[in-house]
């Protein structure tokens, strides 16, 4: 899967990994990135078009203290998130495809000091938020990409279910019966799923 830049000016303020240990704005946010900037910033102003990078399901429209207005966009076991935003111009559960318009840049969030847009990857099938992210490089395919991975269910702060794992990876519960199908469960979307179980989750597209 190849990734796109999200913006027409491809000029970069802030790179992946830097240093942000004696930086007395950012340091406070990176703290459990070891103080490493755990994305690539792109010095945009208010209003700017921010355009998908790849294609996929929008699973996250939402406002972070940190992060402000932010869309995730997922494919497979990789999500992309868009953050800072002055405008959400897609919904949870939306298919989108490389280039359609997300949003509108801005400057929201407590991590943004000035106007930028801050784009970030994750793979998701890591276990730490800190071992999540990785370096984008645009305009290259990603090695780890995979259009199907496993998840094991952990019910330690809220019972899972087949409606709460489609929530989680497709932004809504209507999509239950595609991970369902994959599995081959006979039971429903509101059952509880077992402790430890291993769930196969399918790409939004499959």
């Amino acid at each position: 899967m190849k990734i796109n830049y999200p913006v027409k000016d491809i000029t970069i303020s802030q790179p992946f990994g830097r240093d942000a240990s004696n930086d007395p704005v950012y340091k406070e946010f990176y703290a459990i990135f070891d103080y490493k900037h755990c994305g690539v910033d792109f010095p945009v102003s208010v209003g700017t078009e921010i355009f998908a990078s790849f294609p996929g399901i929008v699973v996250r429209t939402e406002n972070h203290v940190g992060m402000g207005n932010v869309i995730g966009i997922r494919n497979g076991n990789i999500v992309a998130l868009y953050a800072h935003l002055s405008r959400i111009d897609v919904q949870l559960g939306q298919i989108v495809d490389t280039g359609d318009l997300l949003g509108l840049s801005g400057a929201t969030g407590d991590a943004c000091p000035v106007p930028h847009l801050h784009f970030e990857l994750r793979d998701i099938t890591k276990p730490s938020l800190k071992e999540m992210v990785f370096e984008p490089k645009f305009e290259m395919d990603i090695d780890q990409f995979k259009e199907t991975f496993e998840y094991v269910v952990n019910n330690k702060n809220t019972k899972k279910t087949l409606k709460t794992l489609s929530k989680l990876y497709f932004g809504t519960e209507s999509f239950w019966k595609k991970i369902k199908l994959i599995n081959k469960f006979e039971y429903d979307g509101d059952a509880y799923l077992e402790d430890n179980a291993v769930i196969s989750v399918p790409n939004y597209n499959q």
